[in-house]
């Protein structure tokens, strides 16, 4: 079964086929239901510029966000678990722009995104090493 859509443009009807455009495709997360709009399952973005400035914003926020956990995470209580679960979160996503959004994007770009997760992950490291040597009796309190 192929896939295309029509449009209706300048009384013109246009053939589609999207299956050959090369595109940056994600689900939407937004959770905004309105009783007469369409569900979004998929959006698939072609336009280069676009995908970049999509890319950016998304890798921003994602950055924003490691960050502010760290920031947060001064004393943490529960343990190494949780900075081992933030370290390995951090080095899948490290794959996922390495594998994914590197064709996208412009190499010095990827270079300074490498930089900033890498310093990212070396702190997430230095905190997992001062947990381990922590002594039990102060893990316990």
């Amino acid at each position: 079964m192929k896939k295309h859509y029509l449009i209706k443009r300048d009384n013109k009807i246009i053939y589609i086929k999207y299956e050959h455009l090369e595109g940056l495709s994600f689900k939407p997360v937004n959770g905004v239901f309105i009783d007469d709009g369409v569900i979004v399952a998929k959006i698939v973005i072609f336009k280069p510029e676009f995908i970049k400035l999509v890319l950016k914003k998304k890798i921003k926020n994602k950055l924003n966000l490691y960050l502010s956990l760290i920031l947060s995470n001064e004393d943490d209580d529960e343990g190494s678990t949780y900075s081992r679960a933030f370290y390995n979160d951090i080095t899948r996503y490290k794959a996922l722009v390495l594998n994914r959004y590197r064709k996208y994007l412009d190499d010095r770009y990827v270079e300074l995104l490498m930089m900033k997760i890498d310093l990212i992950e070396q702190e997430i490291k230095l905190r997992l090493s001062y947990k381990e040597m922590e002594p039990v009796s102060r893990r316990s309190r």
